[in-house]
Protein backbone atom coordinates (compact mmCIF):
# COMPACT_ATOMS: atom_id res chain seq x y z
CA UNK A 1 0.00 0.00 0.00
CA UNK A 2 1.29 3.14 -1.11
CA UNK A 3 -1.20 5.23 -2.48
CA UNK A 4 -4.42 4.56 -0.72
CA UNK A 5 -7.93 5.73 -1.15
CA UNK A 6 -10.63 4.55 1.37
CA UNK A 7 -14.37 5.14 0.64
CA UNK A 8 -16.21 5.97 3.60
CA UNK A 9 -18.82 8.68 2.99
CA UNK A 10 -21.96 8.40 5.91
CA UNK A 11 -23.17 7.93 7.84
CA UNK A 12 -21.45 9.81 10.90
CA UNK A 13 -21.26 6.78 13.38
CA UNK A 14 -19.86 4.58 10.64
CA UNK A 15 -17.48 6.89 9.85
CA UNK A 16 -16.33 7.53 13.19
CA UNK A 17 -16.01 3.73 14.02
CA UNK A 18 -14.34 3.52 10.71
CA UNK A 19 -11.45 5.52 11.95
CA UNK A 20 -10.05 2.11 13.57
CA UNK A 21 -8.27 1.46 10.27
CA UNK A 22 -6.12 4.25 10.24
CA UNK A 23 -3.72 3.36 12.88
CA UNK A 24 -3.71 -0.14 11.69
CA UNK A 25 -2.58 0.81 7.95
CA UNK A 26 -0.22 3.77 9.16
CA UNK A 27 1.46 1.30 11.66
CA UNK A 28 1.36 -1.34 9.03
CA UNK A 29 2.51 0.76 6.39
CA UNK A 30 4.49 4.04 7.41
CA UNK A 31 4.69 5.78 4.24
CA UNK A 32 1.57 4.82 3.11
CA UNK A 33 -0.50 8.24 2.01
CA UNK A 34 -3.76 7.94 2.68
CA UNK A 35 -7.03 9.77 0.97
CA UNK A 36 -10.48 9.56 2.17
CA UNK A 37 -13.99 10.55 0.29
CA UNK A 38 -16.57 11.48 2.74
CA UNK A 39 -19.90 13.24 2.19
CA UNK A 40 -19.91 16.77 3.56
CA UNK A 41 -21.92 16.45 6.17
CA UNK A 42 -19.51 14.14 8.05
CA UNK A 43 -16.56 15.72 7.18
CA UNK A 44 -16.37 17.60 10.52
CA UNK A 45 -15.71 13.87 12.02
CA UNK A 46 -12.49 13.40 9.99
CA UNK A 47 -11.61 16.99 9.89
CA UNK A 48 -7.67 17.83 11.14
CA UNK A 49 -7.17 13.80 11.01
CA UNK A 50 -3.33 13.62 11.40
CA UNK A 51 -3.56 9.89 9.78
CA UNK A 52 -5.30 10.71 6.69
CA UNK A 53 -2.89 13.03 4.62
CA UNK A 54 -5.95 13.75 1.68
CA UNK A 55 -9.77 14.29 2.24
CA UNK A 56 -12.17 14.38 -0.26
CA UNK A 57 -15.46 15.84 0.43
CA UNK A 58 -18.40 15.46 -1.78
CA UNK A 59 -21.59 16.71 -1.32
CA UNK A 60 -24.29 14.13 -1.48
CA UNK A 61 -26.90 15.72 -3.54
CA UNK A 62 -24.63 17.47 -5.37
CA UNK A 63 -23.61 14.43 -7.89
CA UNK A 64 -24.82 15.62 -10.92
CA UNK A 65 -23.44 14.49 -14.48
CA UNK A 66 -20.84 17.58 -14.37
CA UNK A 67 -19.60 17.03 -10.62
CA UNK A 68 -19.51 13.15 -11.16
CA UNK A 69 -17.22 14.22 -14.74
CA UNK A 70 -15.19 15.92 -12.56
CA UNK A 71 -14.84 14.16 -9.45
CA UNK A 72 -13.75 10.83 -11.44
CA UNK A 73 -10.90 12.90 -13.06
CA UNK A 74 -9.52 14.18 -9.67
CA UNK A 75 -9.86 10.81 -8.25
CA UNK A 76 -7.94 9.32 -11.40
CA UNK A 77 -5.46 12.05 -11.41
CA UNK A 78 -4.37 10.40 -7.68
CA UNK A 79 -3.29 7.33 -9.11
CA UNK A 80 -4.22 5.31 -6.39
CA UNK A 81 -3.07 1.76 -6.34
CA UNK A 82 -5.39 0.59 -3.78
CA UNK A 83 -9.51 2.12 -3.34
CA UNK A 84 -10.62 0.31 -0.24
CA UNK A 85 -14.87 0.83 -0.40
CA UNK A 86 -15.75 0.02 3.16
CA UNK A 87 -19.77 1.53 2.34
CA UNK A 88 -20.59 -1.69 -0.19
CA UNK A 89 -23.36 -0.02 -1.35
CA UNK A 90 -24.38 1.03 -5.80
CA UNK A 91 -22.63 4.61 -5.64
CA UNK A 92 -19.75 3.49 -3.31
CA UNK A 93 -18.79 0.89 -5.58
CA UNK A 94 -19.09 2.53 -9.02
CA UNK A 95 -16.63 5.49 -6.99
CA UNK A 96 -14.39 2.66 -6.07
CA UNK A 97 -14.83 1.81 -10.06
CA UNK A 98 -13.84 4.87 -11.62
CA UNK A 99 -11.00 5.69 -9.12
CA UNK A 100 -9.30 4.02 -12.04
CA UNK A 101 -6.70 1.32 -9.67
CA UNK A 102 -5.94 -2.13 -10.72
CA UNK A 103 -7.09 -3.32 -7.15
CA UNK A 104 -10.42 -2.71 -5.60
CA UNK A 105 -11.12 -4.24 -2.19
CA UNK A 106 -14.63 -4.36 -0.76
CA UNK A 107 -17.06 -6.84 0.94
CA UNK A 108 -17.95 -10.16 -1.27
CA UNK A 109 -21.60 -9.55 0.41
CA UNK A 110 -22.08 -6.24 -0.31
CA UNK A 111 -25.47 -4.41 -1.25
CA UNK A 112 -26.80 -3.01 -4.19
CA UNK A 113 -24.92 -5.58 -6.70
CA UNK A 114 -21.60 -3.16 -5.11
CA UNK A 115 -19.89 -6.58 -5.50
CA UNK A 116 -19.53 -6.07 -9.70
CA UNK A 117 -17.00 -3.13 -8.99
CA UNK A 118 -14.42 -5.27 -7.13
CA UNK A 119 -11.71 -7.12 -7.90
CA UNK A 120 -10.27 -8.24 -4.82
CA UNK A 121 -14.08 -9.15 -2.78
CA UNK A 122 -13.57 -10.36 0.80
CA UNK A 123 -16.25 -12.27 2.47
CA UNK A 124 -16.97 -10.37 6.11
CA UNK A 125 -19.35 -11.85 8.15
CA UNK A 126 -22.76 -10.12 8.21
CA UNK A 127 -23.34 -10.93 12.40
CA UNK A 128 -19.58 -8.83 13.18
CA UNK A 129 -19.50 -6.02 14.68
CA UNK A 130 -18.82 -3.48 12.48
CA UNK A 131 -15.34 -2.06 13.66
CA UNK A 132 -14.59 -6.05 13.70
CA UNK A 133 -15.16 -6.43 10.09
CA UNK A 134 -13.29 -3.12 8.98
CA UNK A 135 -10.70 -4.51 11.14
CA UNK A 136 -11.00 -8.14 9.21
CA UNK A 137 -10.96 -6.35 5.58
CA UNK A 138 -7.76 -4.38 6.46
CA UNK A 139 -5.73 -7.90 7.65
CA UNK A 140 -7.24 -9.34 4.52
CA UNK A 141 -5.14 -6.82 2.59
CA UNK A 142 -1.95 -7.29 4.64
CA UNK A 143 -2.20 -5.23 7.78
CA UNK A 144 -0.92 -6.65 10.99
CA UNK A 145 -4.04 -7.39 13.39
CA UNK A 146 -4.16 -3.97 15.91
CA UNK A 147 -3.17 -4.59 19.39
CA UNK A 148 -5.57 -1.90 20.54
CA UNK A 149 -8.48 -0.67 18.65
CA UNK A 150 -7.96 3.24 18.59
CA UNK A 151 -10.01 5.60 16.88
CA UNK A 152 -9.19 9.24 15.35
CA UNK A 153 -11.60 11.77 16.89
CA UNK A 154 -10.95 15.92 14.98
CA UNK A 155 -10.69 18.49 17.27
CA UNK A 156 -7.36 20.94 18.11
CA UNK A 157 -6.94 23.62 20.64
CA UNK A 158 -9.25 25.97 19.46
CA UNK A 159 -12.17 23.51 20.07
CA UNK A 160 -10.56 22.49 23.55
CA UNK A 161 -10.11 26.40 24.77
CA UNK A 162 -13.86 27.05 23.91
CA UNK A 163 -15.54 23.35 25.18
CA UNK A 164 -12.91 24.40 28.91
CA UNK A 165 -14.97 28.10 29.01
CA UNK A 166 -18.23 26.30 28.41
CA UNK A 167 -17.80 23.47 30.91
CA UNK A 168 -16.31 26.46 33.07
CA UNK A 169 -19.44 28.37 32.74
CA UNK A 170 -21.79 25.08 33.37
CA UNK A 171 -21.62 25.86 37.41
CA UNK A 172 -21.85 23.11 40.16
CA UNK A 173 -19.35 20.14 40.61
CA UNK A 174 -21.86 17.23 39.49
CA UNK A 175 -20.92 14.58 36.84
CA UNK A 176 -20.95 16.48 33.23
CA UNK A 177 -23.82 14.16 31.40
CA UNK A 178 -24.19 15.06 27.29
CA UNK A 179 -27.73 13.70 26.11
CA UNK A 180 -28.81 13.26 22.61
CA UNK A 181 -32.29 12.74 21.71
CA UNK A 182 -32.04 12.02 18.47
CA UNK A 183 -30.88 9.80 15.69
CA UNK A 184 -31.15 9.23 11.91
CA UNK A 185 -34.28 7.08 11.72
CA UNK A 186 -37.56 7.80 13.69
CA UNK A 187 -37.75 4.11 14.49
CA UNK A 188 -34.49 4.50 16.08
CA UNK A 189 -35.55 7.45 18.27
CA UNK A 190 -36.94 7.51 21.67
CA UNK A 191 -39.46 10.22 23.08
CA UNK A 192 -37.96 12.84 24.48
CA UNK A 193 -39.97 13.04 27.21
CA UNK A 194 -37.81 9.60 28.32
CA UNK A 195 -34.89 11.54 27.99
CA UNK A 196 -36.13 14.61 29.65
CA UNK A 197 -37.26 12.37 32.66
CA UNK A 198 -33.94 10.40 32.67
CA UNK A 199 -31.99 13.49 32.90
CA UNK A 200 -34.04 14.98 35.83
CA UNK A 201 -33.27 11.62 37.73
CA UNK A 202 -29.57 12.14 37.10
CA UNK A 203 -29.85 15.55 38.65
CA UNK A 204 -31.52 14.57 41.46
CA UNK A 205 -29.51 11.93 42.14
CA UNK A 206 -25.93 13.13 41.57
CA UNK A 207 -26.49 16.59 40.75
CA UNK A 208 -25.72 15.92 37.32
CA UNK A 209 -24.58 18.83 34.98
CA UNK A 210 -26.90 18.33 31.49
CA UNK A 211 -25.97 19.45 28.16
CA UNK A 212 -28.38 18.42 25.23
CA UNK A 213 -26.22 17.76 21.84
CA UNK A 214 -27.46 17.32 18.50
CA UNK A 215 -27.22 19.37 14.92
CA UNK A 216 -28.36 22.35 13.49
CA UNK A 217 -31.26 20.96 11.82
CA UNK A 218 -32.45 19.34 15.61
CA UNK A 219 -32.76 22.48 17.38
CA UNK A 220 -36.70 22.23 17.77
CA UNK A 221 -36.04 18.90 19.34
CA UNK A 222 -33.57 19.95 21.72
CA UNK A 223 -35.72 23.13 22.99
CA UNK A 224 -38.86 20.83 23.42
CA UNK A 225 -36.30 18.19 25.46
CA UNK A 226 -34.79 21.04 27.55
CA UNK A 227 -38.54 22.71 28.18
CA UNK A 228 -39.70 19.30 29.74
CA UNK A 229 -37.34 18.99 32.46
CA UNK A 230 -38.38 20.38 36.04
CA UNK A 231 -34.39 21.60 36.96
CA UNK A 232 -32.45 23.61 34.05
CA UNK A 233 -30.32 22.79 32.02
CA UNK A 234 -27.43 24.10 29.40
CA UNK A 235 -29.51 23.69 25.24
CA UNK A 236 -26.36 23.10 23.35
CA UNK A 237 -28.04 21.69 20.51
CA UNK A 238 -26.86 23.27 16.92
CA UNK A 239 -24.38 25.18 18.56
CA UNK A 240 -21.26 23.14 18.54
CA UNK A 241 -19.16 21.84 15.36
CA UNK A 242 -18.53 18.20 15.43
CA UNK A 243 -15.12 18.43 16.61
CA UNK A 244 -16.19 20.69 19.63
CA UNK A 245 -18.68 17.85 20.35
CA UNK A 246 -15.80 15.70 19.96
CA UNK A 247 -13.54 17.90 22.82
CA UNK A 248 -16.68 18.21 24.81
CA UNK A 249 -17.74 14.18 25.02
CA UNK A 250 -14.19 13.54 26.52
CA UNK A 251 -14.26 14.72 29.53
CA UNK A 252 -17.81 14.40 30.01
CA UNK A 253 -18.92 12.05 32.78
CA UNK A 254 -21.67 9.70 30.42
CA UNK A 255 -23.18 9.90 27.60
CA UNK A 256 -27.13 9.35 27.50
CA UNK A 257 -28.71 9.19 23.74
CA UNK A 258 -30.38 6.67 20.77
CA UNK A 259 -27.80 4.59 18.46
CA UNK A 260 -26.79 7.79 16.58
CA UNK A 261 -23.73 9.15 14.94
CA UNK A 262 -22.99 11.17 18.58
CA UNK A 263 -23.64 7.74 20.38
CA UNK A 264 -20.76 5.82 18.20
CA UNK A 265 -18.50 9.20 18.77
CA UNK A 266 -19.20 9.36 23.10
CA UNK A 267 -18.30 5.87 22.22
CA UNK A 268 -14.77 5.97 20.61
CA UNK A 269 -14.20 8.99 23.10
CA UNK A 270 -13.70 7.01 26.24
CA UNK A 271 -16.97 8.34 27.53
CA UNK A 272 -19.63 6.28 29.65
CA UNK A 273 -22.25 5.67 27.21
CA UNK A 274 -25.94 4.61 28.05
CA UNK A 275 -27.65 3.90 25.22
CA UNK A 276 -31.60 2.81 23.52
CA UNK A 277 -31.52 -0.01 21.26
CA UNK A 278 -34.77 -0.60 18.90
CA UNK A 279 -35.03 -1.74 15.58
CA UNK A 280 -31.19 -2.03 15.15
CA UNK A 281 -28.72 -4.66 16.22
CA UNK A 282 -26.79 -3.29 18.88
CA UNK A 283 -24.30 -7.10 18.37
CA UNK A 284 -23.58 -5.20 14.82
CA UNK A 285 -23.52 -1.31 14.84
CA UNK A 286 -23.69 -0.62 18.93
CA UNK A 287 -21.17 0.89 21.05
CA UNK A 288 -17.76 -0.42 20.67
CA UNK A 289 -16.40 -0.22 24.43
CA UNK A 290 -16.90 -1.87 27.87
CA UNK A 291 -17.87 1.09 28.97
CA UNK A 292 -21.38 1.14 27.92
CA UNK A 293 -24.96 -0.20 28.75
CA UNK A 294 -27.24 -1.08 25.83
CA UNK A 295 -31.41 -0.59 27.17
CA UNK A 296 -33.31 -2.54 24.84
CA UNK A 297 -37.24 -4.08 25.64
CA UNK A 298 -35.87 -7.86 24.48
CA UNK A 299 -39.13 -8.03 22.41
CA UNK A 300 -39.70 -10.77 19.70
CA UNK A 301 -39.15 -8.37 16.82
CA UNK A 302 -35.66 -7.38 17.43
CA UNK A 303 -33.67 -6.33 15.84
CA UNK A 304 -35.86 -5.71 12.53
CA UNK A 305 -33.95 -3.01 10.99
CA UNK A 306 -37.17 -1.23 9.73
CA UNK A 307 -37.15 2.69 9.14
CA UNK A 308 -40.93 2.88 9.32
CA UNK A 309 -43.27 0.64 12.20
CA UNK A 310 -46.68 1.62 13.06
CA UNK A 311 -45.93 -0.25 16.35
CA UNK A 312 -42.73 0.27 18.04
CA UNK A 313 -43.34 -1.48 20.98
CA UNK A 314 -39.46 -2.07 21.47
CA UNK A 315 -39.30 1.70 22.00
CA UNK A 316 -43.24 1.70 23.61
CA UNK A 317 -41.91 -0.32 26.19
CA UNK A 318 -38.63 1.14 27.82
CA UNK A 319 -39.13 3.40 30.89
CA UNK A 320 -37.08 6.33 32.02
CA UNK A 321 -36.10 4.13 35.31
CA UNK A 322 -34.77 1.31 32.79
CA UNK A 323 -32.21 4.46 31.05
CA UNK A 324 -31.68 5.35 34.47
CA UNK A 325 -30.67 1.65 35.86
CA UNK A 326 -28.12 1.93 33.28
CA UNK A 327 -26.81 5.21 33.95
CA UNK A 328 -26.71 4.16 37.53
CA UNK A 329 -24.28 1.51 36.72
CA UNK A 330 -22.04 3.58 34.88
CA UNK A 331 -21.71 6.36 37.48
CA UNK A 332 -21.41 3.81 40.43
CA UNK A 333 -18.31 1.98 39.17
Amino acid sequence: MRNVLIVKPSALGDVIQATAVLPVIKETFPRARVSWLVFEQNAGALQGNPLIDRLIVVKRKGLGPMRIVSLVRELRREHFDLVVDLQCLLRSGLIAYAAGSGRRAGYANGRELSTLFYNEPYEIPRDMHAVDGYLLMCRMLGCREAEEVRFVLPGGEAERSRVERLLRSTGGCGPVVAVCPTAGWPTKTWPEAGFARTADLLVDEYGARVLWLGSPKERPVGKRAAGLMKHPSRNLVGELSLPEVAVLLQPSDLFVGNDSGLMHMAAAAGTRTAVVFGPTDPGRTGPYTDRARVVTAGVDCQPCFKKKCGDLKCLAGLTPEDLMAACRALLDH
